[in-house]
């Protein structure tokens, strides 16, 4: 049986990242997987973000595509935001989740915190913390921490007489 994305096997698709070569869907993955200097910009350049996810798998798309997005080269990193995007939806079940290569190294309640925070933005510590029943002084660890890593930024408002901190994602700005 063959394996099909968007109707094509992965013998046209792969053809369209590494025209003057054959290669082989398991070692591509490993090469992948590795990260290698020419696989994987050829595979961004070349795939559609379908195409890829379908051939690499899902979850490890989710598992290492952070890790990947950083050894892009700027050439193609600049042109990874439709897999930026697609990795947000696909681990996060939203858009605002920026895939940074610490994400999977964070504690896991530290990254459900922010994957929270991603999907709901403009939520206080405290609304977060309830969502995921959590207790309150681990909220607010956890947002501080996000704050001081550049993940989240917090915006102090002031409702129905009590001071809260609402919750959004932050980007910091990429050096050109």
């Amino acid at each position: 049986m063959k394996l099909m994305a968007d109707g094509k096997s992965w013998e046209e698709v792969s053809r369209k990242a590494y025209w003057d070569r054959s290669v082989q869907l398991e070692k591509w993955r490993e090469e992948i997987s590795a990260g290698h200097r020419s696989y994987l910009p050829g595979a961004v350049s070349g795939m559609s973000v379908s195409e890829f996810v379908h051939f690499f798998g899902k979850e490890r798309f989710i598992a290492d595509w952070p890790r990947l997005r950083a050894l892009l080269p700027g050439k193609i990193a600049s042109k990874a935001g439709v897999y930026d995007l697609a990795w947000s939806k696909l681990a996060g079940g939203g858009w605002n989740l920026r895939p940074t290569p610490d994400f999977n190294a964070m504690a896991a309640r530290r990254r459900q915190f922010l994957v929270a925070v991603a999907r709901t933005p403009g939520k206080s510590i405290y609304e977060v913390a309830k969502s995921l029943g959590m207790q309150y002084r681990r909220a607010h660890e956890h947002a501080v921490n996000l704050i001081r890593d550049g993940k989240l930024r917090g915006s102090e408002v002031v409702e129905n007489g009590h001071r809260k901190i609402k919750l959004y994602p932050y980007y910091k700005q990429q050096a050109a």
